[in-house]
């Protein structure tokens, strides 16, 4: 059942400490009840800005200390978190590799204050990576950029050999300039809805080919975008309007292909919903606001000039894109196969064992699943699960 689970390294204590204490440090004589107080009543204006007014001038955030301290202590963790998720994938399912000498090169395009690149650099120490690694970072906040690199040089021992250059750009008027085939990992992170904000999506095609023509071959194009329907839906249509060749989309679906729901005008929308415990402060400051701070909600796509991963084109293989539900005597899920296909999956409770049933109950949206049993119903919308072990996960983040 357990098939690859793969290992994410928990959100630093060192960070937590460090934007905190740096709000203490912004406001000496204030009581700790007053900075959390300052903190929430900015945290309610950015959570509306990301959700509702969707507005991204460069005066809406990034510029006030009150924001970016704000951002770093509420919102950084999450973002540092759904990267590490993305990333882990890239590594574990789709063929991202580190070249074998050399420096490791990275792009992140709307850092802000870090949680992207930073989140990259501890993922790939982690995993035992030891090439030199290069970041650099570009935003159009010079205040948010110097957080970052703050942030580098004061925690080090979390990303060993490692090098950070930022430039100051304001990317909804001019990319960087380009430098052909030179970084091994483009990162996009809640900033593609920045940057192209009032482009459509084959707008939105455009400049993903345009930025991937920095790749190297091996290269990989990391988008991560809020998980509103209308957000994940144009980022979908745009990876959908790319046409294959120089450029493939490896995920988060399989064999290249792209999300069904857009293209059947489907009412839900693909995104992931994963489940953590968050830090300490993020409670602290979220008790008396109520926000949703468990669920890491979340779309994404990956995109390489390389080709993608072959996976059986049937129903063996399935991204869950729903939440486990449990009624009438059957666990059921909806998923995605390897040929793109919408199905409902359905196993029968009562012959389970209680490991199965805690197994399948733990399952998240975006897991990646492989099936060793199953029959057909309903020309092949309906698949029944026989067992309990003829579910193995093929990806899961643990």
């Amino acid at each position: 059942m357990t098939g690859c689970l793969s290992k994410i390294p928990p959100y630093p204590q060192e960070m937590e400490t460090w934007w905190w204490t740096k709000a203490v440090e912004k406001w000496p004589e204030a009581s700790e009840s007053r900075i959390l107080n300052l903190l929430r009543d900015e945290i309610i204006v950015q959570s509306d800005r990301f959700n509702k007014a969707r507005d991204f001038s460069p005066t809406s955030y990034g510029s006030r200390d009150l924001s970016i301290l704000a951002y770093g202590n509420f919102f950084f963790p999450r973002t540092w978190l759904q990267n590490t998720f993305v990333l882990a994938e890239s590594m574990d399912l789709r063929g991202w590799e580190a070249p074998l000498k050399g420096p490791i090169r990275i792009l992140d395009l709307g850092a802000g204050s870090g949680p992207a690149g930073l989140a990259t650099l501890r993922l790939l120490r982690e995993r035992g990576i030891t090439n030199p690694i290069e970041l650099r970072a570009v935003d159009y906040s010079s205040k948010s950029l110097a957080h970052l690199t703050r942030i580098h040089a004061d925690n080090g021992h979390l990303w060993p050999r490692t090098s950070v250059t930022t430039d100051r750009i304001d990317l909804s008027k001019a990319l960087p300039n380009k430098s052909s085939q030179s970084y091994d990992l483009v990162l996009l992170s809640s900033s593609l809805n920045e940057i192209a904000e009032g482009s459509d999506f084959t707008q939105i095609a455009r400049i993903l080919v345009g930025i991937s023509e920095s790749l190297k071959p091996s290269g990989f194009l990391i988008v991560v975008e809020p998980a509103l329907k209308d957000t994940c839906d144009r980022l979908h249509l745009a990876s959908s309007a790319i046409e294959v060749g120089s450029l493939h989309l490896h995920g988060p679906y399989f064999n290249g292909a792209p999300c069904p729901f857009v293209l059947s005008g489907a009412r839900y929308h693909s995104h992931e919903v994963r489940r953590r415990k968050p830090p300490d402060i993020v409670q602290r400051l979220n008790q008396p606001l109520g926000l949703s701070v468990k669920d890491h909600k979340f779309g994404f796509i990956l995109l390489s000039p390389k080709k993608p991963i072959s996976f059986d084109p049937g129903p063996s293989i399935i991204r869950l894109v729903s939440p486990v539900m449990k009624k009438k005597g059957v666990y059921s899920f909806v998923g995605i196969g390897g040929d793109a296909q919408e199905r409902c999956y359905e196993i029968q409770i009562r012959d389970l064992r209680a490991s199965h049933r805690e197994f399948i109950g733990g399952m998240e949206r975006g897991d990646v699943l492989l099936l060793l049993a199953w029959e057909t119903y309903e020309d092949g919308r309906r698949i029944r699960i026989p067992r309990g072990d003829a579910i193995e996960i093929l990806w899961k983040p643990e």
